[in-house]
């Protein structure tokens, strides 16, 4: 025989009526159906199976259930769920009672319109009764007195509730366990309240079971005991703690298909539907529109299935949906491409919306148990955690190069997320316009989960791909404020790569809707944001975070005579590096570069990159320019210290890195006055930055520092120490920085206790 006595004190069966719980409250107005669907008889035997040596059931406002099973079973206890309200400030309390009868039940419900009357009416007839769900219902503006008249009437808080949150659970036990004899003393006399005959408060466990699955999964330990009223008498000495489990958005999703299936068996299939439907982030999911069947179709077998095949069902339909609509995406025209693919995405989406709503529901009561635990508990200290997300982080390109590098500096404060570590990818997405670049699109299902389990304080969203959206809605759905980094001025491309303003206006509206939604946007140059609000783009916060060099790795040191010769036979090298595609403004370059020839022989170009452009400028340039192909870390670094002049002829560049590595391989650059290369670089003194769309200012710089070497030299030098302000752990430090004050702003944004 065990040791101790192990009983579910929160379960409930169908005699609790109309759906007027938390749970269901949380989801909005309109809900009809039971709060459960669970007979009485079957709760007891679940409580039993699940290992429960005791019984009870805490029905809303009705015993009538309780009474059912009294006279059955010499191991059940009448309890009762009650709702009683502060006369001081409104707010509403439950109330777990334990071993009444129907005349305590009655004289229970002429008094619970007063608390204190109520715990008053309690204390004398010698009942048992429990803080139910301490924290819930509790905003982070309730005055402290409210948490202090509920710790001197209340000596039994629930500490663990198996269908809350954890930290909400965490958080009664927090606040309760830091109270002694003293304290409880000195809050009755601000309370005005009779000091309690209790000097601690101690903790139970309760499932607070609905739907017939979970009941006994959460319970309360006492010491071994041989009947009822010994079980009674323990817990009114205290002697007790939780044990358990906590809630999580997956038991109250299956919760609610198992309620939704009982209201559908019962005939009352309006109610479920009318469930359902709220079951989503917007309220506005019709399940019978779903294909191969909606979810109100196939409800009477979801409603059956274990949470875990449920889950499985429902997010292998996800799955394969938008597999299929991926698959028929970025093929052809791209407006067209994303019209035909979205209704296959929202329709995919539709089997996992309950899952995000409820995701989102618990997003939010933990966002307030955020907020409460700062108002009532100010001494504690939080870090600051950070949630990067990066779309292609495995590809080539700046954006990926900045946070490989900013997520081995950071530390623990911020975590590049990835794929198979971090999340699963349900496909690959076609980038329309880069036909050769494919972007891995991630279950929204596993962003949400990845977050709520991480427990990010802030997002950093750094592109606004299949990646970054999925991770900006998390951030909404979850209330967690997100960093969107603006790398890429995305609509000057598809302009650019199109020729089409049509398709140019759709991306640019789609990179505004994305970048409007977030909290704070992050861009690279003071530039950026300029454009961005010239363009009526609607940010409430710009911050500035500059690129990074390793400057260690991009060296003057790494000059190499030999590769120079290789490269270009002991002419003057001018460097362009980067993607060649035609957004970058190399035909142009080129042209003039051409013209630039047939005045000089002393002069060669060096392309170090690939692109969708190689081909055609290969064909142009002949033999007047060297083609390296892709190259990275210590033979890039080379190329940029062996060569003269650097050329970056983009008018659309937001970050200009390679600007960056040039000035801190000790290489002048000449840039154009647009975007983020000409903040690269120091105007005058390590390179020269020229109006936009001047080809012939532009060269008539690279000419300048062809021809006098002197000049080249000393900028060069001048590059090098402007390019050592600027390392990555510089850049790191300040990225922590920005989220630190972001996620300190949004708790300071909650009022004050009063």
């Amino acid at each position: 025989m065990d040791a101790v006595t192990r009983i579910d004190l929160h379960l409930h069966s169908r005699a609790s009526g109309t759906a007027t719980n938390w749970w269901v409250k949380g989801l909005g107005s309109g809900i009809e159906a039971r709060e459960s669907y669970t007979h009485p008889e079957d709760a007891y035997c679940m409580a039993r199976e699940a290992g429960m040596d005791f019984v009870t059931l805490t029905d809303h406002e009705t015993i009538e259930g309780a009474l059912h099973l009294r006279d059955r079973h010499a191991d059940f206890i009448v309890g009762e769920e009650v709702c009683a309200s502060f006369p001081d400030d409104g707010s509403q309390v439950d109330i777990l009672v334990y071993g009444l009868d129907e005349e305590m039940h009655q004289e229970i419900q002429a008094r619970r319109r007063n608390v204190y009357q109520l715990v008053s009416c309690l204390r004398e007839a010698g009942l048992v009764y429990v803080l139910a769900h301490p924290m819930y219902g509790l905003s982070g503006s309730l005055p402290r007195a409210a948490v202090e008249r509920r710790l001197v009437l209340f000596s039994l808080w629930e500490f663990v509730n198996g269908s809350r949150p954890a930290a909400q659970n965490r958080l009664a036990r927090e606040i309760a366990e830091g109270v002694g004899p003293l304290e409880l003393r000195q809050m009755a006399g601000r309370c005005g309240l009779q000091v309690p005959a209790h000097r601690r408060v101690r903790g139970t466990g309760g499932s607070d079971d609905h739907g017939g699955l979970y009941g006994g999964e959460t319970f309360t330990v006492l010491p071994r005991v041989s009947c009822a009223g010994e079980l009674l008498e323990a817990l009114a000495a205290g002697d007790c703690h939780p044990a358990g489990a906590d809630g999580s958005p997956d038991k109250l999703t299956h919760t609610a298909f198992k309620i939704a299936g009982g209201a559908l068996r019962e005939g009352e299939s309006r109610h479920a539907a009318r469930l359902l439907q709220r079951l989503s982030p917007t309220g506005r999911l019709r399940p019978a529109k779903a294909p191969n069947g909606g979810l109100l179709e196939r409800l009477p077998l979801l409603s059956r299935l274990p949470e875990a095949a449920m889950k499985k069902e429902l997010v292998r339909r996800y799955e394969s949906r938008v597999a299929e609509a991926l698959r028929g995406a970025g093929s052809g025209f791209p407006a067209l491409d994303l019209l035909g693919a979205l209704s296959g995405l929202l329709e995919g989406h539709g089997y996992i919306a309950p899952y995000v709503a409820l995701h989102g529901y618990f997003g939010r009561e933990s966002e307030k148990t955020r907020q409460l635990k700062r108002r009532l508990l100010p001494d504690h200290r939080e870090g600051v955690r950070v949630g990067v997300f990066v779309d292609g982080l495995e590809e080539v390109h700046g954006v990926a190069t900045m946070y490989r590098n900013l997520g081995s500096l950071a530390g623990e404060n911020l975590r590049v997320v990835r794929y198979g570590e971090d999340l699963k990818p349900v496909g690959r997405l076609s980038v329309p316009l880069y036909g050769e670049l494919e972007l891995e699109v991630p279950s929204l299902l596993s962003v949400l989960e990845h977050v709520t389990g991480e427990g990010y304080d802030t997002l950093h969203v750094a592109t606004p791909g299949p990646l970054g959206l999925a991770a900006l809605v998390a951030g909404l759905v979850l209330k967690i404020p997100v960093v969107g980094a603006y790398h890429t001025e995305l609509g000057a491309y598809a302009r650019t790569l199109s020729g089409d303003p049509f398709v140019a206006e759709i991306v640019e509206f789609a990179v505004r809707e994305f970048y409007e939604r977030c909290a704070v946007v992050a861009v690279p140059s003071r530039a950026t944001s300029l454009a961005l609000r010239a363009r009526g783009y609607g940010i409430r916060r710009f911050e500035l975070l500059k690129n990074g060099v390793d400057a260690h790795l991009f060296n003057p040191r790494r000059r190499d005579p030999e590769l120079r010769r290789a490269l270009g036979g002991g002419r003057k090298l001018l460097l362009y590096a980067g993607r060649l595609s035609q957004e970058k403004g190399l035909e142009e370059m080129v042209a003039e570069y051409l013209r630039l020839c047939r005045r000089r022989s002393d002069v060669h170009l060096v392309l170090a990159g690939d692109g969708p452009l190689r081909e055609t400028l290969q064909r142009k340039l002949g033999d007047k320019a060297t083609f390296t192909g892709f190259v990275g870390g210590e033979e890039l670094a080379r190329i940029f210290a062996s060569c003269d002049v650097f050329v970056f002829p983009s008018l659309t560049d937001t970050l200009g890195r390679v600007v960056s590595e040039a000035q801190a391989s000790g290489v002048p650059a000449v840039v154009y006055g647009s975007g983020g290369p000409a903040e690269c670089l120091l105007p005058g003194e390590s390179g020269f930055v020229v109006d936009p769309g001047d080809k012939k200012g532009f060269f008539s710089m690279v000419e300048v520092l062809l021809d006098d070497e002197e000049r080249r030299s000393s900028m060069g030098r001048a590059a090098r120490r402007f390019a050592s302000t600027m390392g990555w752990e510089a850049v790191a430090e300040r990225l922590v920085d920005l989220h630190a004050e972001l996620a300190r702003d949004s708790r300071e944004e909650a009022p004050a206790l009063a």
